[in-house]
């Protein structure tokens, strides 16, 4: 009686990026960023206290806050918030007189936290 193993090899397997999942997350994070940033911000008056989300004299602020899903090549994804009101980088910094405000990275970093876990970002192949 003669026992023989063998080895059959299983071929290559290789990981692929699921775009759709990784983008749908991406959107989830621009959504309920720029959510965190609307609902944050009062009405003026008074003054948004430093540190705070700014107050809304005009809704021009508000209005233009918006947020961006880009790439999609290898591995290269990115979201954005962010606003048109020339005036955001003020809040953004601060100035010698003012003192900075939350704005579009605080958002961003609201929407990762909300947004959840990236799911199954990547499928196994053979090939």
């Amino acid at each position: 009686m003669s026992i023989t193993i063998e080895f059959t090899p299983w071929g290559r397997f290789r990981a692929r990026q699921k775009k759709t999942e990784i983008r749908s997350w991406l959107r989830r994070i621009g959504q309920a960023g720029t959510e965190a940033f609307r609902r944050g911000m009062g009405r003026y008056p008074p003054a948004s206290n430093p540190g705070a989300w700014p107050n809304s004299r005009t809704g021009l602020l508000r209005s233009t806050i918006k947020y961006e899903v880009g790439g999609g090549g290898s591995f290269e994804y990115n979201v954005t918030i962010g606003t048109g009101a020339p005036y955001s980088m003020f809040l953004r910094r601060g100035t010698s007189r003012m003192a900075r405000r939350k704005m579009s990275d605080d958002a961003l970093s609201e929407g990762v936290r909300k947004a959840g876990r990236l799911g199954h970002w990547a499928e196994w192949t053979r090939g």
